[in-house]
């Protein structure tokens, strides 16, 4: 379903906000920033800064481009006024220094999700990711795959 997907498309892409980079942080907590700085932006509904975290050549399992996910990312914004998310990230792999995937559960719902015992009664929408973020200057995000995951993904 396009609906599907474009949600889709829109819960990788809210992972993409610029985290601020401090040679102090390890690369997995400027990756967790990041994702943070991705679904706060998402929440917000702006696609320009969510645009801006995505390598000029992404591409996904869907065969979208940047161009194509980010008008993807307005038409899903016009139709849905309240976005809110609540991820758990399973696993940072760095591959190299400036190379990493992350692999990561998302819920996404109408209304604030407080904590995993509201995931239910909210009746969000659950689906895995895994991220390939690639650093130049900051991380971007190179490609994603996802799909539908459950509840007891996030236990």
């Amino acid at each position: 379903m396009k609906s599907v997907s474009q949600v889709l498309c829109l819960v990788w892409a809210i992972i993409l906000i610029q985290s601020c980079s401090d040679n102090a942080v390890s690369p997995q907590d400027e990756i967790r920033a990041y994702i943070n700085s991705g679904v706060a932006a998402a929440e917000s509904r702006d696609t320009d800064a969510l645009a801006e975290l995505m390598h000029a050549n992404y591409s996904d399992q869907k065969g979208y481009n940047k161009k194509q996910l980010n008008g993807l990312l307005r038409g899903y914004f016009f139709r849905h006024k309240n976005i809110h998310l609540f991820t758990k990230i399973d696993a940072i792999e760095l591959l190299t220094e400036n190379e990493a995937i992350v692999r990561m559960h998302v819920a996404m719902a109408g209304s604030v999700i407080a904590d995993v015992d509201a995931l239910a009664a909210l009746r969000a929408r659950i689906y895995r990711f895994e991220l390939q973020l690639i650093k130049q200057d900051e991380w971007l995000l190179t490609h994603a795959v996802w799909g539908p995951a459950s509840m007891s993904d996030f236990e």
